[in-house]
């Protein structure tokens, strides 16, 4: 079954090797945003979006990584 995956982050770092593994196990549609302060245009966080089967390694993998559901959380 395939799911949807919408996490942020503020370590680039790991959003960069979390993309890469995605696409190196066949995740679709894999997307990594930046957000900016409107006023500041300081960086907040990134964005990273992808499809993938539930069992794919770029799934669980993002358990042990800083990432958050939420903007509120991190």
């Amino acid at each position: 079954m395939k799911v949807s995956v919408d996490v942020y982050t503020k370590d680039t770092d790991a959003a960069l090797a979390a993309f890469k593994l995605a696409l190196e196990h066949g995740a679709e549609d894999i997307r990594l945003n930046s957000s900016e302060d409107y006023s500041t245009k300081a960086f907040e966080y990134l964005n990273l979006m992808f499809t993938a089967d539930h069992s794919s390694p770029a799934i669980s993998a993002l358990d042990d990584g800083p990432f958050v559901k939420d903007t509120d959380d991190l």
